[in-house]
């Protein structure tokens, strides 16, 4: 008897783990599950923003999109009929100076900025993610084809952004430009640049430098915003552009001349003579004081090989 009872525990152990390890087994599949996932805190997720946007015709518009979280992941912005990209990141992917992408880091925003806006632009748009959950913030464009009313007072506004600063600079030297940004009832909240389409933001080991402020000088609240970057290379040449959050825009070309070579320095001839007068080049090996040296010993060399 005492050999079937404890037979009877040993079976009865087995029931209890198997049904302990079945209800552990359900429960990590609920936890995986889709209705069963507590929202991660690291998983990006959608901002309320307006989902229908209307605009007049020639306006320019700015699609709203907010992600929380985004971290190294990437936002996509497309028309919901089309397949291919308009933007990703910051990076424009179609043939249409009209689109660019206004990010608003302090809002945590990346909207799709669509400058002189047409019916043919009307439509629903994407704004997503790029990440294995399918993030979509869907949102309706529509255009009314009449003329936004009062729309000199607004062109005017535009006008008040202005930009100053060095066209011509010299390699090594430092880039300085500024943007006044003024308007007749308010001035912007804020000022981005950019160069050749991509953003520049300020950073410490390129020695770029972002500066804004508000001054009185010129006109009640203007908002300043100088860029300085302290040496300048080749590849700092281009069109620079100053952005204001009311879509206001201004360019500068700058060039950046090498004056190290051929180029003209100011006040100096781009020559390549010496210190004794001689015009060997920068490429000469030694000096003209040695060459006579130089042309005894190779002779030597070689009357005693042969």
């Amino acid at each position: 008897m005492r050999v079937v009872s404890r037979g009877c525990t040993l079976r009865h152990l087995r029931r209890e783990l198997f049904l302990f390890c079945h209800v552990i087994i359900v429960a990590m599949v609920a936890a995986f599950t889709e209705k069963g996932v507590t929202p991660d805190p690291d998983v990006p997720f959608f901002l309320p923003r307006p989902y229908n946007v209307t605009y007049h015709r020639g306006d320019n518009a700015l699609l709203p999109c907010a992600i929380d979280n985004v971290g190294t992941k990437t936002i996509i912005w497309r028309r919901a009929s089309d397949p291919n990209p308009l933007t990703i990141g910051e990076l424009v992917y179609v043939e249409d100076g009209r689109y660019s992408v206004q990010r608003v880091p302090q809002r945590k925003e990346w909207n799709l900025l669509i400058r002189d806006v047409q019916r043919d632009d009307q439509g629903v748009y994407e704004c997503q993610v790029s990440s294995r959950l399918k993030l979509i913030h869907h949102l309706m464009l529509r255009v009314n084809m009449t003329e936004r009313p009062q729309r000199g007072e607004y062109d005017s506004f535009r006008k008040a952004l202005s930009m100053n600063g060095t066209s011509f600079v010299e390699k090594g030297d430092p880039i300085r430009l500024t943007c006044n940004a003024s308007g007749t009832k308010a001035s912007p909240d804020d000022l981005e640049w950019f160069k050749d389409g991509l953003k520049v933001t300020a950073d410490r080991w390129q020695h770029v430098r972002i500066e804004r402020f508000r001054s009185t000088e010129a006109a009640p609240g203007t908002l300043v915003s100088v860029l300085d970057k302290r040496y300048s290379e080749m590849g700092d040449a281009g069109t620079y552009v100053c952005r204001s959050s009311d879509l206001g825009v201004t360019s500068m070309k700058v060039h950046v001349l090498n004056a190290g070579s051929t180029n003209v320095r100011r006040g100096t001839l781009a020559t390549s003579s010496n210190a004794t007068g001689e015009t060997g080049g920068q490429g000469a090996l030694l000096p003209a004081r040695w060459r006579p040296v130089f042309l005894v010993l190779f002779t030597v060399y070689v009357i005693q090989v042969h």
